[in-house]
């Protein structure tokens, strides 16, 4: 600390001599809260994560520089396309990243309904994404146009991200882990201290976010990670996390009856409610069967108290239908309904919940269906981002000079080890993901691994 003009020497020891006596103070008191709330073991396991988290963000990733290049010009290739076409259809240019341009055409020139967004200064009017989803069912004749709009969207923003991603001297793409990032104990990234890289847990795949319904032919950007020379690539994930942790929190015995079968349960009940045993989980041709996809969506919405309207709006059907086939749903799996309500309660009661490992969340508002909704969503969101973690524990305890993890991607763990020691390095790896969460019947996930010596978007 630099002395002002008004400062002596005696005033920066006093104030030095504050700040570690106050910081002192703090930390003695944060250990104590955490004895009193019997979470000394979660703050011990969160602060160990420190050193590999550290030694994953220090080594960074190799990245393909031609791979990049070539995405870069075959991305800016799909934007003129579509920028080309909605030109002409829309009869003038229109910029989708201007707020003032997109509401000029389709309020004021097409007339269609005005979605409201509330701000700290009112409501204004918006074409956000939700606003396009809204609007997109509203007037078919326009839904190419809303279509076009989110391709173009989100291809400029994959470019943006990845095509375009600023690299350290060394040509390497790192990442800031944040571990206390979210209140669900998963990580959250962003592009490092001197401004390169980005958040490498939203790297996203050929088919658009996760989350979206948009099917886009796109490359998949993960062709752009590579291991380093004379290594392979490893990508390791867990098998059906969420629902197996609702699953147990439910101890729904018909389908841990089809798990321990290896059988998938959103398969299997879409096979009996549309009355088809046909059902996979891709077509022949390797797209993702539409009946399958709506009912894992239909499934997940429910167990996480999504409502007949919500889910109708997310999946395409009715609200009739919606309630119909979700009451047909509690009706097959009843010990679902039971853990909600159970759940609920608990909540309501006492303003906490708390998964396995006895990570907690703490609610200090009101508490409505909104919060019921995000306490239920947090317990296998924690779970699976203790899971991985230990996982990655477990990896940098016992096989630290075997396997080197290069990113962690919510559920998943992404690294590299020399291809001469591939076998080693599998049975290190499976030896790991070996977690127990410690139920009454104890569950340990399964994980998947596969692995490339091109890239990451080639494992298999």
């Amino acid at each position: 600390m630099q002395a002002n003009k008004h400062e002596t020497q005696e005033d920066l020891w006093a104030y030095n001599c504050r700040d570690c006596t106050y910081t002192r103070e703090v930390g003695e008191a944060e250990a104590k809260a955490l004895t009193e709330r019997q979470l000394a073991s979660v703050d011990s396991f969160q602060q160990a994560l420190f050193f590999p988290v550290l030694d994953c963000m220090i080594r960074g990733v190799r990245i393909d520089l031609k791979e990049k290049a070539r995405l870069s010009t075959y991305l800016q290739g799909e934007i003129d396309r579509r920028q080309t076409w909605l030109d002409r259809v829309c009869g003038h240019p229109l910029n989708v990243n201007s707020s003032n341009q997109m509401k000029a055409f389709f309020y004021d020139d097409l007339g269609l309904p005005i979605n409201w967004k509330r701000t700290p200064g009112g409501k204004v009017a918006t074409l956000d994404d939700a606003a396009i989803e809204n609007l997109k069912g509203k007037e078919l004749i326009t839904r190419p146009i809303f279509r076009k709009i989110q391709e173009l969207r989100a291809i400029k923003k994959m470019k943006s991200d990845w095509a375009e991603m600023r690299l350290d001297e060394d040509l390497r793409a790192r990442t800031s882990y944040n571990i206390c990032g979210t209140k669900s104990f998963r990580f959250s990234s962003s592009e490092n201290a001197f401004g390169t890289g980005r958040n490498l847990q939203n790297v996203t795949n050929k088919k658009g976010d996760d989350e979206s319904d948009i099917d886009l032919d796109l490359p998949d950007v993960r062709t752009m990670f590579i291991p380093d020379e004379g290594y392979e690539w490893f990508d390791v994930d867990l098998s059906k996390a969420d629902l197996r942790t609702v699953v147990w929190e439910s101890n729904c015995t018909e389908m841990k009856a089809m798990l321990a079968e290896g059988r998938d349960p959103y398969i299997e009940t879409a096979r009996e409610f549309h009355r088809d045993p046909t059902i996979k989980k891709f077509n022949p041709d390797g797209t993702l069967n539409k009946k399958y996809d709506d009912f894992k969506k239909f499934g997940h919405g429910t167990h996480f108290l999504g409502t007949p309207q919500g889910l109708a709006q997310r999946i395409g059907l009715t609200v009739h239908e919606a309630a119909r086939t979700q009451a047909w749903y509690f009706g097959k799996y009843p010990a679902i309904k039971k853990w909600q309500e159970a759940f609920c309660e608990e909540v309501r009661r006492t303003h906490r919940v708390q998964n396995r490992f006895g990570y907690t969340f703490d609610f200090f508002g009101r508490i409505d269906d909104s919060t019921f909704r995000e306490a239920i969503a947090w317990v296998p969101q924690s779970t699976t981002g203790c899971v991985i973690n230990r996982i990655w524990m477990n990896l940098w305890n016992n096989h630290r000079d075997l396997i080197q993890v290069l990113m962690q991607v919510h559920d998943s763990l992404d690294g590299q080890f020399f291809i001469t020691d591939r076998a080693r390095a599998i049975a290190a790896l499976e030896d790991a993901g070996r977690v127990v969460v410690p139920y009454e019947e104890p569950l340990i996930i399964p994980i998947g691994i596969k692995t490339s010596t091109k890239s990451w978007g080639e494992c298999a």
